[in-house]
Order: structure tokens, then C-alpha cells, then sequence
């Protein structure tokens, strides 16, 4: 059987730790280090907080190895953001046309995320996947909506032609 060996010094910050700890995922570990020092079995462990049975020795073994810093070494890290734009450089190219793009070989005048990835790997060297260009672009600070058909024409009074339309909708009905 495998334990969690916690030394004296150990045992207060571990209770301090399970006090103040605001991530669930890391009071599961500190959990599962306080009760298997307390001599409850893996298993046991391993259906009181839901994981597998390889993840609770894991724990136990890291935590034996390194302290607390072994459960925490790379935890929680992610892998780092692959695109290194800024929220104005972003805006500056999704304003752009993908058309304008020579390489890109497209007659495109709308951004979709398989666009942007084949961008960034025909100009910028830099292989990404859409799920990346899209939580890139979260963390940014800007929305990925799908785009809206936007309606024009070349008629010189389009534009005061809808706007008119606009207002005769916005008009209440009279009663005949």
C-alpha cells in the first residue's frame, strides 16, 4: 500500500492550504494527501473524489517525493499562447480582407478560423489550431460571432431608401 508520508512541518500548511484553497482541482489534491496520510487506502480514495486509481498514486507519489511543490510543478500552467498578437494587431488584420492576402488563394472577403490558422502558417511560420486562434482571441479581449449578411446596393438612395423603410416600421399602426 501507498501512503502520503507528511512530516510535522508539513501538516500545518497542508490545513492551511485545504482553509483558504478557492480551486477545486487543487483541494482535491491537498484532500487526497490529508486523508491518505490518515492511512485511507487508494481506492477508497480514488471513488471519494471521483479520479483513477493511477491518478491518486501519482499524487501520493509526488507529494512524497517533492512536498507541496511536487503536486504543483507545472500544474494549472498550460501550454503557452502560441500567437503573439496583440488586441491591435488582431483588429488590424481581422479589418483586413482575406482576399487581400496573395497566398492565402482565396476570394474570401470574411475571416473564418480555418482561414486565420492557414494565414498564420503560410506568413508567420507558426502552426495553430482553431481552438487556439479562438481562445487567443478570448484572451485578447475580442468576440468571435459568426458574421451577419449585411445587404447593399448600388442604387445611389439605398441607404436613404432603408433608413425610410426603418422608420415606417418603428411607426405604430392607426386604427381604421
Amino acid at each position: 500500500m501507498i501512503y502520503a508520508e507528511i512530516w510535522q512541518n508539513d501538516a500545518e500548511p497542508i490545513k492551511q492550504e485545504l482553509r483558504r484553497s478557492g480551486d477545486s482541482k487543487w483541494y482535491r489534491r491537498m484532500k487526497i494527501i490529508d486523508l491518505s496520510a490518515q492511512k485511507k487506502s487508494v481506492p477508497e480514495l480514488s471513488s471519494l473524489s471521483d479520479v483513477c486509481l493511477a491518478t491518486v498514486r501519482d499524487y501520493i507519489r509526488r507529494y512524497n517525493k517533492n512536498g507541496l511543490d511536487g503536486l504543483r510543478s507545472g500544474y494549472g500552467v498550460g501550454c503557452p499562447r502560441k500567437i503573439p498578437f496583440s488586441k491591435e494587431e488582431w483588429e488590424d488584420l481581422l479589418h483586413r480582407s482575406p482576399c487581400g492576402f496573395e497566398q492565402l488563394n482565396t476570394g474570401s472577403r470574411n475571416w473564418t478560423q480555418k482561414l486565420l490558422a492557414k494565414y498564420f502558417r503560410l506568413y508567420h511560420r507558426i502552426t495553430v489550431s482553431q481552438p487556439t486562434i479562438s481562445l487567443t482571441l478570448k484572451q485578447s479581449g475580442l468576440k468571435w460571432n459568426r458574421g451577419w449578411l449585411k445587404v447593399t446596393s448600388p442604387d445611389p438612395l439605398y441607404i436613404v431608401k432603408r433608413e425610410r423603410i426603418e422608420a415606417l416600421k418603428k411607426k405604430p399602426l392607426k386604427a381604421h
